[in-house]
């Protein structure tokens, strides 16, 4: 079976002209990595389920870089920006959003970010812990079902609110649901009243009801419509 994530990373970087260099991280076996056609490829993991030295030399022009993405991101030099960057690693909304504001520096203008397991598929699955998620869903529900996405939704809200010069839409179609950042050339109004009157950030109110009552704000999508908007915006 296709690899949704793979379609969707190539069909955006098939808009760059010339070399493209690539970043995944989260990336565990490998069966994104592999298969995403770019110039130049970094992967990094702190603990990749596959051989990396014989994938260093089957793959000369990609990096293997097995250590936590907050060491990755404070050794590395800024000089060197990524077209596209895939986060798909720790399901939780800080790590999430720290590498989030940590690949931003590691972008260009044109540069795109893809945030995977954004939409939580039941209140199971937005569990901040995998293996809790799955036993609660089978003791409260008798649902075998190991879904899991933690609460990575909740990052999207504090992009809408702290960063209104980039611009984003998820995909809902075709695979599992996720969201594209770019940085937009137009203003755009917030999408989420997230700040309380007195400019406070309450996190623990977005739960999952509260995730419910949101998911416009999401700009939810059909892929190619979401990938032609992206690739549009970007020209």
């Amino acid at each position: 079976m296709e690899n949704y994530s793979v379609r969707r990373i190539n069909r955006l970087l098939e808009s760059f002209k010339g070399s493209t260099r690539y970043l995944e991280v989260g990336v565990e076996s490998g069966s994104t990595f592999f298969d995403v056609s770019a110039t130049f490829k970094t992967a990094v993991d702190p603990s990749f389920q596959f051989d990396s030295e014989s994938a260093k030399r089957d793959h000369p022009s990609c990096e293997f870089i097995e250590v936590t993405s907050d060491n990755f991101f404070s050794t590395r030099e800024l000089k060197q920006k990524f077209d596209l960057v895939f986060l798909d690693g720790l399901h939780t909304w800080d790590q999430t959003y720290r590498d989030f504001c940590n690949a931003l520096l590691f972008t260009h203008e044109r540069s795109i970010i893809l945030l995977d397991d954004i939409f939580p598929s039941d209140v199971y699955s937005c569990n901040r812990d995998q293996v809790e998620a799955v036993l609660m869903r089978q003791f409260m529900s008798g649902d075998a079902g190991n879904a899991w996405h933690g609460d990575t939704y909740k990052i999207v809200p504090l992009i809408d609110t702290f960063h209104p010069l980039l611009d984003f839409c998820t995909i809902i179609s075709d695979g599992n649901p996720q969201t594209i950042v770019w940085r937009s050339t137009e203003s755009r109004c917030s999408r989420f009243d997230l700040l309380e009157r007195e400019g406070n950030l309450n996190i623990a109110a977005l739960d999952y009801l509260w995730f419910l009552r949101n998911q416009t704000g999401y700009v939810p999508m059909e892929e190619e419509a979401a990938l032609g908007l992206v690739i549009s915006s970007l020209v």
